[in-house]
């Protein structure tokens, strides 16, 4: 039976991993003597507010209780540069800092998978190493409605890679991602959640939580129902879950340490804006499909962002286009019209195409503000 722990953190955050990771098993189940760790956190967004990574504090402490635990090596490692900046290298000599963007890669067909068919670049050390720790930040995500150890996983692909992630479908590439390389232990990092309207904004409440698992979907299901939402309406825990990849039922997940109605904190959770009926007044929306999930989240989440920078913005003249559509011509149309995921590429000529399945949730926005400026 997979096990999952949520314990509170206090200032001795080393203390306090180490707590967490007790309840599991300890940091000696995971990790041996003369190993290769590679602990993976969500560190490629530069803002400053809390909440938008993974508590560095967290991650060094984790490092540090590898080395300690007669680790060979310890390795940060995350797709961008922006690592370099949350981890100085010159600061830690515990672990080593790697920026996945950087050589050296296999290149690799995915065994398995169902929507990545192409060979990708994979970090070597990412294949290599003996122990992978997947640390997450916890947060929601208007495409994928939280975002926690699995989609984590995006951040192993080098440079603009991620973008096959969302021309390939999002939610089943995570689980290809997944299939791939197991993650051995998770840590997510909830000393900030990060509630709203992410990624197109969002901000972090303090929470001061820790969920450790030895599985990735199990720990994500925990995730969820600490966020409120059933994992039943997350398409990549429940696509993983008939995969075998992991639990998502609550009975077969041996849960530990403080309940999840104690988190207080949750009284101050706010979800993104997931649906865009809210707007068919102020813009004119063609999804005759309505089953386009990933696009409508994306899409609402954009017009929701819109509406946060200027109440009183003025999209009428706008048209959308979501999801496949016979006859395009046969509705009504206006002047600027924004050809929204993958499903409306027969149509792309006839405006702003914006390709995805889905599109990245701050793309329907920078799209509609784009045309708002077209003349």
């Amino acid at each position: 039976m997979s096990k999952v722990a949520i314990t509170r953190t206090n200032e001795d955050l080393y203390k306090s991993v180490g707590d967490a990771i007790d309840l599991i098993g300890g940091i000696g189940k995971y990790v041996k003597k003369g190993d290769t760790v590679l602990i993976k956190p969500n560190a490629f967004i530069n803002k400053e507010e809390k909440g938008f990574i993974s508590d560095p504090k967290v991650v060094l402490s984790l490092a540090k209780l590898c080395k300690e635990q007669g680790a060979k090596e310890v390795y940060i490692g995350e797709r961008t540069p922006t690592v370099f900046k949350w981890y100085k290298k010159e600061d830690i000599n515990f672990a080593k800092i790697v920026c996945f963007d950087d050589p050296p890669h296999n290149l690799r067909t995915l065994p398995e998978a169902e929507v990545i068919k192409s060979a990708v670049p994979i970090p070597k050390i990412v294949e290599e190493c003996d122990v992978f720790i997947n640390v997450p930040g916890l947060r929601f995500h208007a495409l994928t409605i939280i975002s926690n150890g699995m989609k984590n996983m995006m951040g192993i692909m080098p440079k603009e890679t991620t973008l096959l992630i969302h021309v390939s479908g999002l939610e089943d590439a995570i689980v290809d991602l997944n299939r791939f390389r197991k993650s051995d232990l998770v840590v997510t990092t909830a000393i900030h959640t990060l509630v709203g309207n992410f990624p197109v904004s969002g901000y972090g409440i303090e929470s001061n939580t820790l969920i450790v698992g030895d599985n990735v979907v199990a720990v994500d299901a925990i995730a969820a129902k600490i966020l409120k939402v059933d994992p039943y309406e997350i398409r990549h825990l429940t696509l993983a879950n008939k995969l075998g990849l992991g639990p998502i039922d609550l009975p077969e997940i041996e849960l530990s340490g403080v309940p999840i109605e104690s988190l207080e904190w949750r009284e101050k959770i706010v979800r993104p804006v997931l649906d865009y009926e809210e707007f068919r007044d102020k813009i004119n929306i063609i999804d005759p499909s309505k089953n386009c999930l990933g696009c409508k989240r994306a899409m609402a989440s954009g017009i929701a962002g819109i509406f946060e920078e200027n109440p009183k913005a003025d999209l009428k003249d706008i048209t959308l286009v979501i999801g496949p559509v016979e006859e395009l011509n046969k509705h009504k149309l206006t002047d600027k019209i924004i050809l929204f995921g993958n499903c409306t590429f027969p149509y792309k000529d006839k405006g702003l195409y914006v390709q995805g399945c889905p599109p990245r949730a701050n793309m329907a926005k920078q799209a509609i503000k784009k045309i708002m400026e077209d003349k």
